[in-house]
């Protein structure tokens, strides 16, 4: 049986406890949702950089791109109302074995913040002479971001002003 005063505690503390929660919807380091769509070796998008989608239009000028060898099946199963396609390329590369993946994703106020893994050869690995543009496609459901900046690309961060 519970204390008759304990009823008196527990409304207030609740209250406080979902008011707490609420609260930190816009705090830093919010983790949005973002998914990997697919990656490819052959883009078609000479440098190291992002592109955005998000209407049907903006996503058929991307895919129109000459040289690019992506699952566009896949890409096109995105439903644009709910969610946007980032596309990270590592730019041209001179040979196969090189790669990009998501590593991390986070919010911070109006800023879409994404981690990228970039993969290489190893050294004096038998690799095929063939120029490449890897990337990768993610599906990012937040909309509410302005800015997005890509980690781990290049040395230097690449920033994109978005208007969402």
């Amino acid at each position: 049986m519970i204390p008759r005063f304990a009823y008196g505690f527990a409304l207030p503390i609740t209250a406080a406890l979902l008011t707490a929660c609420s609260a930190t919807g816009g705090a830093e380091g919010v983790e949005p949702s973002v998914r990997q769509v697919t990656q490819s070796a052959h883009c078609g998008l000479t440098g190291p950089g992002v592109a955005l989608a998000s209407s049907s239009a903006e996503l058929e000028a991307l895919l129109d791109v000459g040289g690019q060898n992506m699952s566009t099946g896949v890409i096109r199963q995105v439903n644009l109302d709910n969610e946007s396609l980032v596309i990270v390329t590592l730019g041209q590369k001179p040979t196969a074995g090189y790669g990009v993946g998501l590593s991390s994703a986070s919010k911070t106020g109006q800023t879409l913040k994404l981690g990228m893994d970039v993969t290489e050869p190893a050294p004096g690995m038998m690799v095929a002479q063939v120029i490449t543009s890897p990337c990768v496609v993610l599906a990012v459901a937040e909309q509410d971001w302005q800015r997005l900046e890509i980690s781990g690309l290049t040395e230097k961060l690449i920033v994109k002003e978005v208007g969402n």
